[in-house]
C-alpha cells in the first residue's frame, strides 16, 4: 500500500490462492522485494494467515500454499471360516456415526488379504479416505491350507490298501471317489487337481487337494476275523 503500482506481479499470489486444491509453489526473491531486513515469514503469516509456509534456500524464500488433505485409512480386522474363504462371503459393517453396509469378501481370500473399500474411511477436506478390510481365515478342523492347495489325511481300510478299492475324499465342493491302488503304503499323498481353493481373483482358477493315505485297522474284530488274520499271518510269516 502506497508503494509504486509497478515492478512485481501478484497475479500469481492469486492464482495459488484459487480453488481446486492445487499444489503450487512460487520462488520469489524477497531481497529485491523488501531489502534484506529480515520479518518476511511474519509479514506472510499475517497477509496470508498461516495459510502459506516460508522455506529457506538461500537468497530466496519458499512459499508452498497449503494442500488439502483426503480423511485418513481405516484397517478394520475380520475373521472368516475357510468354507467362507472357498465360497465368498459377506460381512455387515456397522460404523460409529451409525452408518452401515455390507462389505463383500472375494472367493480365495487368505489371511492378510486386503479388501479395499473406496470412501468408507475417515472424511477429509478433500474427501474420505478408504476402509480396509484385513481377512483372517480361522484354521479347518479337517483341512489345512497351503497357498491355494488343500491338505486332508483319508482313512483307509488295510484291506482295502492291500487289495485295492475305492474311498470317499471330503472335498469343499462335495465328496469325491478316489482309486486306491493294491499295495498302496500309509503316508502316500494323492493329488486331486481343481480341487483346492479358488485362486484368489483368477474365475474358475481352483489349487488342487492333496490327499494323505493313512491306513485304517480295526479296533475290535470277530472271532472269525481273528483266525483269518492269524492264517494270513501264517501265510505271510512263511
Amino acid at each position: 500500500m502506497g508503494g509504486a503500482s509497478g515492478g512485481f506481479d501478484f497475479s500469481q499470489w492469486a492464482q495459488a490462492g484459487g480453488g481446486g486444491g492445487n499444489y503450487q509453489r512460487v520462488n520469489i526473491d524477497l531481497d529485491d522485494l523488501f531489502g534484506s531486513s529480515g520479518g518476511f515469514s511474519d509479514f506472510f503469516n499475517t497477509v496470508f494467515g498461516g495459510g502459506v509456509r516460508p522455506q529457506r534456500r538461500g537468497q530466496q524464500e519458499m512459499f508452498s500454499r497449503r494442500v488439502s488433505q483426503k480423511g485418513q485409512d481405516i484397517e478394520h480386522q475380520v475373521e472368516i471360516s475357510l468354507e467362507e474363504a472357498y465360497h465368498g462371503t459377506a460381512r455387515r459393517i456397522a460404523r460409529e456415526n451409525g452408518e452401515q453396509f455390507t462389505a463383500k469378501i472375494p472367493k480365495g481370500a487368505k489371511t492378510g488379504t486386503k479388501v479395499r473399500l473406496r470412501g468408507k474411511g475417515e472424511v477429509g477436506p478433500a474427501g474420505p479416505g478408504d476402509l480396509y478390510l484385513v481377512v483372517n481365515v480361522i484354521n479347518h478342523d479337517s483341512f489345512a491350507r497351503d497357498g491355494d492347495n488343500l491338505k486332508v489325511n483319508v482313512p483307509v481300510y488295510v484291506t482295502t490298501a492291500v487289495l485295492g478299492g475305492k474311498v470317499k475324499v471330503p472335498t469343499f465342493g462335495g465328496p469325491v471317489n478316489l482309486k486306491i491302488p493294491a499295495g498302496t503304503q500309509g503316508g502316500r499323498t494323492f493329488r486331486l487337481s481343481g480341487k483346492g481353493m479358488p485362486r484368489l481373483r483368477e474365475e474358475d482358477q481352483f489349487g488342487d487337494l492333496l490327499a494323505k493315505v493313512l491306513i485304517r485297522v480295526p479296533e475290535t474284530i470277530s472271532e472269525e476275523e481273528k483266525q483269518l488274520y492269524e492264517q494270513l499271518a501264517r501265510i505271510s510269516d512263511g
